[in-house]
């Protein structure tokens, strides 16, 4: 009895210690990982940046070249979104209104740029105010869909719609595979890069599923707040 008396306070400080001791290598543990989590999100994005950058300069060019009157106006447009991609990318969050400003804005330049957008629809409906997202989140997915949207004839064929609801936001982004797109395999680095992005931040909160039936591509997307 005198033994078990004695060894209850040794015990009960070995096991405090342990307990201190593991709590600390779990609180070094979870700094780690989200330190290296904030390390992939922050190389994703200087990934997407000069690809968007690129594409921007080209949209430009092209216009250019035609001696389009709509030159002037794309320079500006693309002066707004550089100024986003500039000093709001860089943040965890942004207010979703200005994603979706974002993402008008880029439409426009492309309706811009294109020789027949008739058929390129845009549609945001719900509530944005009080609500945050992490920029550029979808931008890849719309690119996507101007890049292998367009057939031979200079005709594109995107629909994208955005429904924001109370705890969620679902994007549809549709677009025709044109002809001479169809036996290209690789998307670019931009779908591969918003996919390892929305596996880091919303490893339990999204579902996204794509669809290629050599006709249309659609992709569906919900995001839960």
């Amino acid at each position: 009895m005198s033994i078990v008396v004695f060894s209850v306070p040794f015990v009960t400080s070995t096991a405090l210690r342990i307990y201190i001791e593991w709590r600390r290598n779990d609180d070094l543990r979870k700094i780690v990982e989200k330190e290296k989590i904030n390390s992939e999100l922050q190389f994703l994005k200087t990934q997407l940046n000069p690809h968007f950058l690129f594409n921007s300069l080209n949209a430009i060019y092209s216009l250019s070249v035609k001696n389009s009157p709509d030159t002037s106006d794309a320079i500006i447009n693309i002066s707004e979104l550089m100024r986003y991609m500039l000093y709001e990318a860089d943040k965890e969050f942004v207010p979703l209104g200005k994603e979706l400003e974002y993402i008008q804005n880029y439409v426009r330049l492309q309706r811009i740029r294109l020789s027949d957008s008739e058929n390129v629809v845009l549609k945001i409906s719900g509530e944005d105010k009080g609500k945050s997202i992490p920029p550029l989140l979808f931008i890849s997915f719309i690119e996507n869909a101007f890049k292998y949207g367009t057939d031979f004839k200079g005709r594109t064929n995107v629909k994208i719609n955005l429904l924001i609801e109370k705890e969620s936001i679902h994007l549809y982004v549709m677009n025709k595979i044109g002809a001479f797109r169809k036996k290209i395999e690789s998307s670019g680095v931009g779908l591969a890069n918003i996919k390892n992005r929305l596996t880091l931040l919303y490893p339990d909160s999204h579902d996204l599923t794509v669809q290629d039936d050599g006709v249309n591509y659609e992709v569906n997307l919900i995001l839960k707040l």
